[in-house]
């Protein structure tokens, strides 16, 4: 029997990979690092498991806001998103919008803030990881 703790909520505790590198960010893509428990900056979309929700200078520890857990989640966008639109993992952890071709993409969930945002606007969108494939 595994002794792996199951998480049943939208937020789950780990360490940063190196300490302080999320600070100040606050809705920005995480994927998991490579020693246990850890996590770092997004660096692909199909890597993404959360959005940084709390961290504490100094404090190697972050709350992470996990991904496919329903609901909305707030995101730091990377560009121009209209509202409605789809958005997927971009440089920096960041949000863009989906494009119209290189398919597939996985999508995190569709802009529900009003207007378009820009780049560094924190924007909210409906948590429904997909792959969208055209």
């Amino acid at each position: 029997m595994s002794t792996t703790a199951y998480v049943d909520t939208n937020y789950a505790p780990f360490v940063e990979a190196v300490t302080d590198a999320l600070l100040d960010k606050e809705g920005y893509l995480v994927e998991l690092g490579s020693a246990a428990d850890t996590v770092q900056l997004a660096t692909s979309g199909a890597n993404v498991i959360g959005v940084v929700a709390k961290k504490e200078k100094g404090n190697p520890h972050v709350n992470i806001r996990l991904l496919g857990k329903g609901g909305t989640v707030r995101v730091v966008a990377g560009g121009v998103i209209a509202k409605g639109a789809r958005v997927i993992w971009g440089a920096g952890g960041k949000v863009l919008t989906l494009p119209g071709s290189g398919f597939p993409f996985r999508s995190l969930g569709a802009k529900l803030t009003q207007g378009s945002s820009a780049n560094g606007h924190v924007i909210e969108i409906l948590d429904t990881p997909e792959t969208i494939t055209a």
